[in-house]
């Protein structure tokens, strides 16, 4: 849980601060500068928030279980349903014109296939990870792992 301070600052103050962070992030030229950057302002638990609510709606485009969903991430139903509720009513418009595009997709399976395999064994129960070896033919990943 995120904690954030009750005394409430000024709208203009916000937008103003918040243009700061974006014009910020937005002039930083690589993918490793902007990963230092993040990776020094945002607490462990802030990026694990933010890595899973982005996960929950790239799985809940690729119209995945709620049930695999909460297994895959360790997340609450509730989570994956509020979340679901806001796609519903478009709240995340830009984010999922952003997973709509095929090259995005292929990219998220691609590196969520690496982290759920890393130090899992291999089979545990059957067609434990059968929906991502179906991705892998449904976005050609297994050429680019290769």
């Amino acid at each position: 849980m995120v904690n954030i301070s009750k005394k409430k600052l000024e709208d203009s103050v916000f937008n103003k601060m918040n243009d700061r962070l974006v014009e910020t992030i937005y002039n930083l030229n690589t993918k490793n500068s902007i990963n230092y950057f993040l990776g020094e302002l945002l607490t462990y638990s802030e990026k694990v928030v933010l890595a899973k609510r982005f996960s929950i709606i790239f799985m809940l485009y690729e119209k995945m279980s709620w049930y695999r969903i909460h297994k895959v991430l360790n997340v609450s139903i509730a989570t994956i349903r509020k979340m679901a509720i806001k796609i519903d009513l478009e709240e995340y418009e830009n984010i999922l014109e952003i997973v709509k595009q095929k090259k995005n997709r292929k990219t998220f399976w691609t590196e969520m296939d690496i982290v759920l395999r890393m130090g899992m064994p291999p089979i545990v129960g059957k067609g434990r990870w059968k929906f991502l070896d179906e991705l892998y033919g449904k976005y050609d990943i297994q050429e680019d792992l290769n």
